[in-house]
């Protein structure tokens, strides 16, 4: 079994740090939440503290006994995230120092996917786990199953969790549907 896993929001608290950076950068109160920023506030406020916010994010409680729980049972783990473009190239190696020092036990980790639905099925991934909904459409249309990672209690066409030890539950369930290959 392969599981897919997004980076910023469903292994790590990027947007807890990242809103944090908010309160500095634009002093409007009515936003609270830096993904509703102006496309280019966005990309201004990205460019100013993106890799702080990489680099001072937390990973989300359990997330790490989790997934090392999974790689124990011979599931494979790749990690599919946006980050990494041209813009951002350091990115990578942040990456990389940050689930090393958080013990993210991991097989492979695809990089610069705005369509992730092109890596899962490349990488022959049985569950992608995302917080956006758009995302796990593009993905579930691919025929792979879907987890949302919920961060608010939002609605979802997608089967849901709320923390890591529910993922954790859900795919303990699912282990005797999906085959090894």
């Amino acid at each position: 079994m392969t599981i897919g896993i997004d980076l910023d929001d469903t292994l790590i608290d990027t947007s807890k740090t990242a809103n944090k950076y908010l309160k500095e950068f634009i002093s409007d109160e009515n936003i609270v939440d830096y993904h509703k920023l102006s496309k280019k506030n966005y990309n201004k406020f990205l460019k100013k503290y993106l890799y702080n916010i990489q680099k001072e994010s937390s990973i989300k409680t359990n997330a790490a006994e989790v997934i090392n729980y999974l790689k124990g049972k011979n599931i494979k783990i790749v990690i599919i995230t946006a980050r990494g473009s041209r813009k951002f190239l350091k990115s990578k190696e942040i990456t990389e120092d940050f689930l090393k020092t958080n013990n993210i036990i991991y097989d492979k980790i695809v990089y610069n996917q705005n369509h992730k639905y092109k890596a899962c099925q490349k990488e022959k991934v049985d569950l992608f786990i995302d917080d956006k909904e758009w995302v796990l459409d593009e993905i579930k249309n691919c025929g792979i199953k879907t987890l949302k990672f919920l961060v608010n209690d939002e609605e979802s066409k997608h089967d849901i969790v709320k923390n890591w030890q529910e993922v954790k539950d859900y795919i303990i369930n699912m282990v005797g549907e999906v085959k090894n290959e």
